[in-house]
Formats: C-alpha cells, sequence, structure tokens
C-alpha cells in the first residue's frame, strides 16, 4: 500500500493530503505575468519607433521649409519646390546649389522605403528658343533631371516616377508674374508604403483631326481606353474627342 504525503498543521493531529500538481498554479501566473511584462515592453519599443520616425519626419521637412512648400500627412510628404530655385532660366540642368538639397532628399529616402513621384509642371508662356518645343518637352524633362539626380545619390530608379504636366495643372492665373512664378514648380511626393509598379506611358504621333477612340482602338486594342486617353492629354483634344493639331500624345503602356 502506498504511504499517503500528509502535512501536519497548527493544529495538532490536522493534516492535508498535498496534490501533486499544485506547482502548475504558481508556474501559470509566472507565465501569465511574463506574457503581460513582453507585451508591455512591445508596445513601449513600438511607440518609441513611431515616436523615433515622428521626429525624423519632422527634422527633415524643417530642412526642407525654406526651400519650397510642405505638406505632412500620416501616408506622404509632399514638397512644392520652384522651379526657379533649382533650374537657371529656360534649362532642365539642375543647378549646383540645389543637388545639395538633393542630398539631404537622398539621405532620408535611404531610411524610407516608399515610393517617390515626381512631377515637373510649367507656367503657359510659349517657348519661342532652345532644344524644347513646348513647355511640356521642358516640364518633363525637369522632372527627369532631379530623379536622375536622386539615382546618381544611390536611390533605386524602382521606386521612383517622374511625369511632365506642361502647364496643364496650373496654381496659380498665369495672368501675373507671381502666379506665373507659382506655376513653375517641381512637385514630390515621398509615400511611406511601397506602391504596385507604377503605371507606364508611351509618346504618339498623331496629326490634326484624328479620332481619340479610333487611335484607342487601332493602338491600344479598344475604345474603352478613350477616356483614359482623353484624361492623359488636357488640351489636345476637343469635346468631340478629335485631335486639336498635329502632336505627340501620351497613351497608357499595356492598359488593362
Amino acid at each position: 500500500m502506498k504511504k499517503k504525503t500528509v502535512f501536519y498543521g497548527r493544529r495538532f493531529g490536522e493534516s492535508v493530503e498535498l496534490d501533486p500538481n499544485m506547482w502548475t498554479v504558481p508556474y501559470g501566473d509566472m507565465m501569465t505575468n511574463l506574457m503581460i511584462f513582453f507585451l508591455i515592453l512591445f508596445a513601449l519599443t513600438t511607440l518609441q519607433q513611431q515616436a523615433l520616425k515622428v521626429s525624423e519626419d519632422k527634422m527633415f521637412v524643417k530642412k526642407l521649409e525654406k526651400f519650397g512648400k510642405i505638406s505632412l500627412t500620416a501616408d506622404k510628404i509632399k514638397v512644392t519646390f520652384s522651379q526657379d530655385i533649382i533650374f537657371p532660366k529656360g534649362s532642365p540642368d539642375v543647378s549646383d546649389n540645389f543637388k545639395g538639397v538633393l542630398l539631404d532628399v537622398s539621405d532620408y529616402l535611404k531610411n524610407n522605403p516608399g515610393t517617390v513621384i515626381v512631377e515637373g509642371h510649367s507656367d503657359s508662356t510659349p517657348l519661342r528658343w532652345g532644344k524644347h518645343k513646348d513647355n511640356w518637352y521642358l516640364s518633363a524633362e525637369r522632372g527627369w533631371s532631379v530623379v536622375s539626380e536622386l539615382i546618381k545619390n544611390g536611390i533605386s530608379p524602382k521606386r521612383l516616377q517622374v511625369r511632365g504636366c506642361g502647364e496643364f495643372n496650373p496654381i496659380a492665373s498665369n495672368s501675373t508674374d507671381e502666379g506665373r512664378a507659382k506655376n513653375r514648380r517641381i512637385e514630390m511626393t515621398i509615400l511611406k508604403i511601397k506602391t504596385e509598379e507604377p503605371e507606364k506611358f508611351i509618346y504618339y504621333k498623331t496629326t490634326a483631326g484624328e479620332n481619340i477612340t479610333d487611335i484607342s482602338k487601332k493602338v491600344l486594342g479598344d475604345e474603352k481606353f478613350s477616356q483614359k486617353i482623353l484624361e492623359l492629354n488636357n488640351g489636345k483634344i476637343d469635346d468631340k474627342g478629335r485631335i486639336i493639331q498635329n502632336t505627340e500624345i501620351l497613351l497608357p503602356f499595356n492598359p488593362k
């Protein structure tokens, strides 16, 4: 017969039989406390990382404030630079002074892996000299000049998108010198998340009077893309969907 384990309490003759599994109670309490401790530690670490990220964003914004207008939100940073401080008049080449600013931008981008969109904009003053036949070409090349500097500074081209918007997205009136100066700008949007493969476009040479529905069907295989063509080529197509004059237009590449 197995001998029982007994415990003699303070009162003479009083005894209880010990449960062999009693050790699980303090062990369970200890595991619960450890879990709570590590959850608190994880939460504090996450909050600290978020605080450091916010601090980094604010420092970056402060560096660029004297060069342009800054908009900071939870999902992106948008910087609007005046082209007059980036490029010599009529030139697409980035000035030496502004290359230093783009170095600061590149340093920030190396620690923040989101997509970067660079848009070139111009005023409506017609170009009368130089190699660029219109403002659209000039704005696209200026956008590319900024992107190429970022690539030289070590930013992957896969993260970068460049767009030339010409005079078609003004933020001020083109009837005054002040308004035209505001419209000549580079807009850089730094997304805080990675996006899917950027949309691609091709140039297509057209003649006056061509209908975008026919172009959509002939080049892209379906007339349903004519609305997209209209959106991409504001000012080059009349209200009946016809090309206004001989020019090159943008078409979506491999649309879905």
